[in-house]
């Protein structure tokens, strides 16, 4: 075990304490099941607002993008955060529509839109491989960084943190996450700005850091890494994690615990202004950390502890303080809403589908079962993650958008269209995405992105088809 820091020590278990309050405080206003869903339906504009920016930044942008700048430099921003941008904009489009259809979770979306009540449970199959898989994730971001600064073992760090976040999330659900997003999005996003001020001093300011960076080498500053990716698989990355921001089930139980279209509407858009500028700082902190580690002899393996190693290796003991609770902010609010998103799609979307006549009780005390079971495995298979951060939120996009971007909107905005042409286009898409992207990203120049996508398309097309021609 390497020397504790007690001052970042005391900030991981000040912080650990006070969202365990907030779950005791929230478990008390849990009254009912929509309550623990979708926090009553009476969610206003700012606390929306703040749970949105917070559920959507986690390990993935703050420890993930980061290192991916520090291994690939400035080329994050022409895919992953410019799609997640236009993401959010096209979301702010078809808010409307969807609250109209009064659905909590994408799986009602489907089956409303289909007709087909058997999509219930396979979308929600989907969810919950997309769900776990960030569970890991971010388990994985938490343990990193908080062994990196306390010195205790990484598996005991992970089970600690794991225990946190399924206590108070199974606690009050919807009320818990809600109030615990408001404290860390406020958190994360100050800490962020104030962190890259003091790199911007101590850098010399934006100039300096984007000469020493280009000096370290070109491609880092090149919107294609120096043309190493080529424009094709850019537009893949750009369409995968685009079409997530549609697709995620924490986005439809958001928008559907807002208390009405015109609340949904002001917390999609405040959020995008806030997270776009976030973004942007958050990716020109990641050239300063590089630059900072690089220029004085400091080596980051793997690129996901690039940040850890900044706070631990180069910035003053305040300032570090200051990013842990920036990074256990983005970690933490995004955990919770991910297991909470879970745990009420096997109950609402699987347990209720096969068991309707399951009452309020039956359905809360699954929604906590599920809760505890899928953080637990998630937390266990987190000690020893398959791969990196960005890898696994690249999977895990692939698959959400092949299986639902274009069959279930093309539902939504197209009434006429054939119900099991739309739950063929989810299962085929979907399991293209997975295939090709598990035999290695794709196909030649193809991206797994294009093939799920392009599948999805193609039976949607030719099943409508088909019934036009049965029916005729």
């Amino acid at each position: 075990m390497s020397e504790v820091n007690p001052y970042y020590l005391a900030a991981f278990v000040g912080y650990l304490a006070v969202v365990l309050a907030i779950g005791l405080w929230a478990f008390r206003r849990t009254k009912s099941v929509m309550d623990f869903w979708v926090f009553g339906q009476d969610m206003g504009p700012g606390l929306a607002t703040w749970s949105l920016i917070a559920n959507f930044v986690s390990a993935v942008s703050v420890l993930g993008f980061v290192g991916q700048v520090y291994g690939e430099g400035y080329a994050l921003m022409t895919h992953t955060v410019f799609g997640l941008m236009l993401g959010l904009a096209a979301l702010y489009l078809v808010v409307g529509r969807v609250r109209a259809l009064n659905v909590l979770t994408m799986p009602d979306l489907v089956a409303r839109a289909t007709g087909v009540e058997a999509s219930r449970p396979l979308a929600g199959a989907i969810l919950l491989l997309s769900g776990w898989l960030y569970l890991v994730m971010q388990l994985f971001g938490a343990g990193l960084l908080i062994t990196a600064i306390t010195g205790v073992p990484y598996q005991q760090m992970v089970w600690v943190i794991g225990g946190v976040f399924v206590v108070y999330t199974v606690l009050g659900g919807l009320v818990s996450v809600a109030w615990t997003d408001l404290l860390q999005g406020v958190l994360m996003v100050a800490a962020v700005i104030a962190a890259f001020a003091f790199m911007l001093v101590d850098q010399g300011g934006l100039t300096s850091i984007h000469e020493q960076l280009a000096a370290l080498d070109p491609a880092r500053v090149s919107p294609t890494h120096g043309g190493s990716y080529t424009w094709f698989g850019i537009g893949g990355a750009f369409v995968a994690f685009f079409g997530t921001i549609l697709t995620e089930q924490d986005m439809l139980i958001r928008i559907a615990a807002t208390r009405d279209v015109r609340t949904a509407k002001i917390h999609v858009a405040a959020a995008g202004v806030v997270l776009s500028v976030f973004y942007s700082i958050l990716i020109l902190l990641g050239g300063a950390t590089t630059v900072a580690l690089v220029t004085n002899g400091l080596t980051v393996e793997p690129a996901d502890a690039a940040f850890p190693t900044l706070i631990t290796q180069y910035v003053p003991t305040g300032v570090g303080v200051v990013i842990i609770l920036a990074v256990m902010s983005a970690i933490l609010s995004t955990t919770d809403t991910r297991l909470h998103a879970s745990g009420m799609t096997v109950a609402r979307d699987m347990y209720s589908w096969w068991r309707p006549e399951a009452d309020d009780h039956a359905l809360m005390r699954v929604s906590r079962i599920a809760t505890v079971v899928l953080g637990l495995t998630a937390t266990a298979a987190a000690v020893n993650p398959p791969a990196t951060i960005y890898a696994l939120y690249g999977f895990r996009a692939v698959v959400l958008t092949s299986a639902f971007l274009i069959p279930v909107y093309a539902a939504v905005f197209w009434a006429r269209i054939d119900g099991r042409a739309v739950f063929s286009a989810i299962l085929l898409g979907g399991a293209v995405g997975l295939v090709t992207h598990l035999s290695g990203g794709g196909v030649g120049a193809i991206p797994s992105t294009f093939f799920g996508v392009g599948t999805a398309t193609g039976i949607l097309v030719a099943g409508h088809g088909a019934a036009r021609l049965r029916s005729a």
